[in-house]
């Protein structure tokens, strides 16, 4: 990926805070729960890596000294302004939360981006919250949750 354009960081981001939403799933790992979080991570993060990747790589033609890196860059003065919205929401919409931490109220005029991981493993909690409260009312044993 193309250094300039900040994605490496962004993603590095995005795919920490997911692997840590799946992983806070978890409540005694084995090493088929492993399996199944990296394949549930890997659903959710390998088709905006290579989204990015085929992104970037198209990027790299703005640098070139060839007509067609000329013409591009000659687009880009001239894009229409839907389209330029629709990069600053991808670009400025990602902003990851962790669902095992108190949630971040986001109050920017640009709504975030959907995080899968977030919207499912907050209900994995709740559920979780839910069964560990139920069992505790249950017996007079603590709950190791």
């Amino acid at each position: 990926m193309n250094p300039s354009g900040g994605l490496g960081g962004i993603h590095a981001i995005h795919d920490a805070v997911t692997l840590a939403n799946w992983m806070s799933t978890l409540r005694l790992a084995n090493e088929e729960k492993l399996g199944k979080v990296f394949k549930k991570y890997r659903t959710e993060r390998y088709p905006v890596a290579k989204a990015a990747f085929t992104s970037s790589q198209m990027f790299t033609h703005n640098f070139g000294k060839t007509l067609l890196s000329v013409l591009v860059r000659e687009m880009m003065k001239r894009i229409p302004v839907w389209v330029f919205k629709r990069i600053i929401f991808k670009m400025y919409g990602a902003r990851p939360q962790a669902s095992f931490l108190p949630l971040v109220e986001d109050n920017a005029p640009l709504k975030p981006s959907y995080q899968y991981s977030l919207h499912k493993t907050l209900a994995i909690h709740k559920e979780l919250a839910k069964k560990a409260t139920g069992l505790s009312t249950m017996s007079n044993t603590p709950v190791i949750v």
